[in-house]
C-alpha cells in the first residue's frame, strides 16, 4: 500500500515540478519586474497572455492531486480550465501574431520572425494535446499522461527564460528551452518503466510528436519556409490585431 501511495503521488509531484518551473521562468522577466514596477507599459493582451498562463500552471499540480482524492472538484476545476485554456490560445495567437506581423515589416524584433515559428508550433501543440486529454478522460491513465505532455510543451516559454537568465540571450536558447522541457515527459517514462516495466503508449504520442512538430518548425528557421510560415502566423494579427 506504502509503494502504490508513492506511486500515487508521481504524476501530482511531476505537475507541480512543471508549474515551478513555468513560475521561476517567469519570475525572471515578468513577475519580478511587475512586482517592482520596473515592468516596460505593453498590451493589455501581454498582461492577459501571462495572467491566464500562470493560473493555468498553478491549477495544473492542484488538478492531478484532486484526480485521486475529490474528483467531482477536479471536474468541476475542469470546466473552468476551458475557459483559461480558451483565453491562453486568443492572447498567445494575438501576442505572437503582432508580433510576428511587427518583424516581418521591419518594425519589430527580428528575433520574432525566425522564433515566433516554434513559439506558434509550441502554442498548437499544447492545444492539441489538451483537447487529446479531455477526449481521454474516461481513461485516466491517457488523460493524465496527455496532460503532462501539454502542460510540458507549453511551458517552452518559462525554460526559455532561464536558459536566458542563466546565459544570455542566443539563438541556441530556443532549441535549449524546447529540448529541456521533454525532460518532464521522459520523467514519466522513466516512472512507467519502474512502476509498469512498460512506457505508456500516450508518453510516447507525447515525446513523438512533440519532437517532429517543433524540431520541424525549429528547422524552418533561417531557410526560404520561414517567411511564408512567418506571414501565416502574422494572419491572426491581421484580423484580431486591432484588440492589440
Amino acid at each position: 500500500m506504502a509503494t502504490q501511495a508513492r506511486a500515487g503521488l508521481f504524476f501530482p509531484l511531476l505537475a507541480l515540478a512543471i508549474s515551478l518551473t513555468a513560475f521561476t521562468g517567469f519570475a525572471f522577466t515578468y513577475l519580478g519586474p511587475l512586482a517592482t514596477g520596473t515592468y516596460a507599459e505593453v498590451s493589455w493582451a501581454v498582461h492577459a497572455h501571462g495572467i491566464v498562463y500562470l493560473v493555468w500552471c498553478a491549477l495544473l499540480p492542484v488538478q492531478a492531486s484532486l484526480a485521486r482524492r475529490a474528483f467531482h472538484v477536479h471536474r468541476a476545476l475542469g470546466i473552468v480550465s476551458l475557459g483559461l485554456v480558451a483565453a491562453m490560445a486568443f492572447t498567445g495567437f494575438l501576442v505572437v501574431g503582432v508580433k510576428v506581423q511587427a518583424a516581418l515589416s521591419g518594425e519589430g524584433a527580428p528575433f520574432w520572425k525566425s522564433f515566433g515559428v516554434p513559439i506558434a508550433a509550441g502554442l498548437v501543440l499544447f492545444l492539441g494535446f489538451y483537447v487529446a486529454a479531455l477526449l481521454n478522460r474516461g481513461r485516466p491513465e491517457w488523460h493524465k499522461r496527455l496532460m503532462i505532455s501539454a502542460a510540458a510543451t507549453v511551458i517552452a516559454a518559462g525554460t526559455w527564460r532561464l536558459w536566458v537568465a542563466g546565459f544570455g540571450f542566443n539563438d541556441w536558447a530556443m532549441p535549449a528551452a524546447i529540448a529541456s522541457t521533454k525532460l518532464f515527459i521522459v520523467a514519466g517514462m522513466i516512472h512507467d518503466l519502474a512502476t509498469r516495466r512498460r512506457i505508456h503508449p500516450a508518453l510516447w504520442v507525447g515525446l513523438i510528436v512533440s519532437v517532429a512538430v517543433e524540431g520541424g518548425s525549429l528547422l524552418i528557421v533561417g531557410t526560404p519556409l520561414e517567411t511564408p510560415v512567418a506571414q501565416a502566423i502574422a494572419s491572426f494579427a491581421d484580423v484580431f490585431g486591432w484588440m492589440y
